[in-house]
């Protein structure tokens, strides 16, 4: 995932107004947009969670009237524990808990769900009703996908699998001799990546030993300088297609 996704700043969907709304033909034309951000947003929180072992998630969208925002929200978990799920929704609300102008909110919350009893019919996909909710979360409208993937697993009770998702965003190493160096996720899933992640850290090692060499007064670091191949982080995202 080369591109992160986030919402447009502050304002983008309100068009001068205090709320998002379809009373114009340039407001309803703002609110679609600010429903197909949200979307987007989900879809690759969903993305994010999927790597590091949430497959699953629902999205739905909600237009509502004209006089509102509408919103989108989503359910996402485990596919080895249905009944646990996390709840997100990202609309317009006239208190802002996200400190936006506009409105602009994300919440979410842990809930629980039963299978539903559908009288004895049959379905390829089943459906389920809440038995439970817990305390709403309010969760800064600024997030990118990743963050707001990582920010999920917290809600979840697993801050583990957010350092995981945290770990997928990748690093850089800035080097005196070599400039900046891209560390890809120090998750390895197949040969590729295997193979990109040893280049790249064995650009940092050398980068590291030449910085020493300078540092250490052994050569100038006019003379230090190296050819090491780097990649940037959005190269390196691309080549691995993540």
């Amino acid at each position: 995932m080369a591109n992160i996704k986030s919402l447009a700043p502050d304002g983008s969907y309100s068009g001068g107004d205090q709320s998002i709304n379809g009373y114009s033909q340039k407001g309803q034309e703002l609110k679609e947009q600010f429903l197909r951000d949200a979307r987007v947003l989900l879809k690759q929180a969903g993305q994010f969670l999927a790597q590091a072992g949430w497959t699953e998630c629902d999205i739905r969208v909600n237009p509502a009237g004209m006089a509102v925002s509408g919103d989108v929200h989503a359910d996402f978990w485990n596919p080895a524990d249905p009944l646990n799920t996390v709840y997100c929704t990202i609309g317009g609300s006239a208190v802002s808990f996200g400190g936006r102008k506009d409105g602009v909110i994300i919440m979410a919350r842990k809930e629980k769900r039963a299978p539903r009893n559908n009288g004895g019919r049959t379905s390829a996909k089943p459906t389920y009703h809440n038995t439970w909710m817990g305390m709403n979360q309010w969760v800064d409208p600024g997030m990118n996908a990743r963050e707001l993937a990582a920010q999920i697993f917290k809600i979840a009770g697993q801050p583990e699998q957010a350092d995981q998702v945290r770990m997928l965003a990748g690093c850089t190493y800035y080097s005196r001799t070599a400039g900046s160096l891209a560390i890809p996720s120090a998750i390895v899933r197949n040969d590729t990546e295997a193979a990109v992640l040893k280049e790249a850290l064995g650009n940092v090692i050398d980068a590291a030993r030449t910085d020493a060499s300078v540092h250490n007064g052994e050569q100038p670091l006019t003379e230090a300088k190296t050819g090491l191949r780097q990649l940037s982080l959005l190269e390196v995202s691309q080549l691995l297609n993540v």
